[in-house]
């Protein structure tokens, strides 16, 4: 999205091509995607490189993502997330997608889905239910920060510095888990449940952060970290490794508000296997 392009319209953008792709209609799709378009994967490694190919890919799904009330967040000024829940679906996942904006169209996406699980009964003294219509932390309740703040943040959590958390976030702070219903609210509970994690926390790595404008930096255990952008919403991606072995995907949504994380959205992402129906389209 080229400076200047308001926020309305990177909205009205992202709701065409998700009405254009329920209705399978290529060429509303192809309208709004660059030609070098691309779409990631990340739990099951695959990548489709251009327009065509993702329109075919697209077409081609035997069960489409048809998002039931998709949420719509701008981070920045060329990066939109879109979260939702899957319609029809047995276990009605949730789809949590990046879309990077290039003038006024889709120059990328990158799509993870994550599962439903049962909020467990070891950390239920630590949270609340996520209310039915939860406030929102959006534009009217943040604060735009710069990419110093947002980088010492990512440091502290890459780092598990409770510390340092503590101090940085709000005294409003909440944190929710969509996929198991559960709130966090304030830093004393998540502390809490940390402290009484099952076989210990696990452990980060090569966390990125989006925003906007490309930019890197590094963590204190030098694993790459990219900020990009700058404004009220930020998006991490994260991979964490459990203590029983397995390794799944993090996404988080950060909100701030006076110089402090004020909300975060945390969704876990467990590996998946290609799709054997999109492997004509895909790479990787």
């Amino acid at each position: 999205m080229t400076a200047g392009m308001a926020k309305t319209d990177s909205l009205t953008l992202i709701r065409g091509l998700l009405d254009a792709e329920a209705q399978r209609d290529a060429a509303g799709i192809l309208a709004r995607l660059t030609s070098d378009f691309s779409e990631e994967y990340p739990q099951s490694g695959e990548r489709i490189a251009g327009p065509a190919n993702a329109v075919a890919a697209a077409l081609a799904d035997p069960n489409p993502l048809l998002a039931t009330a998709p949420r719509l967040t701008p981070c920045g000024e060329t990066l939109l997330l879109v979260e939702a829940r899957v319609a029809g679906a047995t276990e009605q996942p949730w789809v949590v997608s990046l879309y990077e904006l290039s003038g006024a169209l889709v120059q990328r996406r990158t799509t993870y889905l994550a599962a439903p699980f049962a909020a467990p009964a070891w950390r239920a003294r630590w949270v609340e239910a996520i209310p039915d219509d939860p406030t929102a932390l959006g534009a009217e309740a943040g604060t735009e920060v710069e990419h110093s703040l947002v980088q010492r943040y990512a440091r502290a959590l890459a780092a598990n510095d409770l510390e340092r958390l503590g101090q940085m976030r709000h005294a409003e702070w909440v944190a929710d888990l969509p996929q198991s219903g559960e709130r966090f609210r304030g830093h004393v509970a998540v502390v809490g449940a940390d402290r009484d994690y099952p076989g210990g926390l696990p452990t980060g790595a090569e966390q990125r952060l989006r925003g906007a404008d490309d930019r890197w930096a590094l963590t204190p255990s030098y694993v790459p970290l990219r900020i990009d952008g700058r404004g009220l919403h930020w998006v991490s991606e994260s991979e964490l490794t459990y203590a029983t072995g397995e390794q799944v995907h993090g996404v988080a949504l950060l909100t701030f508000r006076d110089g402090k994380a004020i909300a975060e959205r945390w969704y876990y992402c467990a590996a998946l296997e290609p799709a054997a129906w999109r492997r004509p389209w895909t790479q990787g």
